[in-house]
């Protein structure tokens, strides 16, 4: 892998860089100003080339989505060198009070949802969430954690068995991942793809502790399948969720240890 500072000089025009937003395992994400305009750069760590996301994918998700205005505008790919730059996204991190439930921005919420999830598949995507689950299983087999990936395959294949048609999906929904500015603005793209809505949705819901009545005012917003809303089934699918976490978590820390 190249140094930062080499990283920096492949980029074309004038690139400043300034504080570190987040660090972890797979990559480095800094603000920085890109040819006068105020931006995000992420720069890949090795470990990133070990997982199942593709960044040359990512760059086709994001061009495809950019006319729905809920996510930063790309500005700069280059997928083999591991460098992305997005026009930086000013605002706030959305909270919502159980005692106070803000129905206008759960229902806007859900409305922003509905509309990721009647997008089209990507011509030509990947589908990163099915080839990470078959990375997971590689990495799990014969050893002591492979009955834990079993359990949590049996679940998700028994939930998808439900006759709900597979949509396009962020797939990374957290309150880390969402900033609200006037509307709302879906951040990391990476892991988007293919899956049940009931992934997303379930998501929103373990993220920010939504209770039973601000589940409806998501469901409001979304209006598409008020079914796929139930309550029971969407602890379930946060069961699967809570699994497929340990799971990452496990699976990251094999890589790292094997670079």
């Amino acid at each position: 892998m190249k140094s930062l500072l080499n990283k920096i000089e492949s980029i074309p025009g004038t690139l400043s860089l300034k504080d570190k937003l987040s660090s972890s395992l797979i990559s480095d994400v800094y603000e920085c100003t890109y040819k006068q305009t105020r931006a995000v750069i992420r720069f890949d760590l090795p470990t990133a080339s070990k997982l199942a996301i593709d960044r040359k994918n990512e760059a086709i998700v994001l061009n495809n989505i950019i006319n729905l205005g809920l996510s930063p505008p790309l500005i700069y790919s280059d997928p083999s060198a591991g460098i992305m730059i997005w026009k930086y996204i000013t605002g706030t991190k959305p909270v919502f009070d159980q005692e106070k439930s803000n129905t206008f921005s759960l229902i806007d919420l859900g409305r922003n949802l509905a509309c990721i999830h009647s997008s089209p598949i990507p011509a030509n995507s990947k589908n990163i969430f099915k080839d990470s689950m078959n990375l997971y299983e590689s990495l799990l087999e014969e050893s002591q954690n492979e009955m834990f990936f079993r359990k949590a395959s049996d679940l998700y294949n028994e939930l998808v068995d439900d006759g709900v048609k597979m949509i396009f999906s962020h797939n990374d929904l957290h309150s880390g991942n969402l900033i609200w500015n006037s509307k709302y603005y879906f951040l990391d793209w990476e892991f988007s793809s293919s899956n049940h809505p009931c992934f997303d949705i379930a998501s929103l819901v373990r993220s920010f502790n939504l209770n039973e009545n601000q589940i409806r005012f998501l469901s409001k917003g979304y209006q598409l399948n008020d079914e796929i809303f139930n309550f029971d089934v969407i602890q379930k699918w946060i069961t699967f969720i809570d699994f497929l976490d340990q799971i990452w978590e496990i699976a990251l820390t094999k890589l790292s240890r094997n670079l």
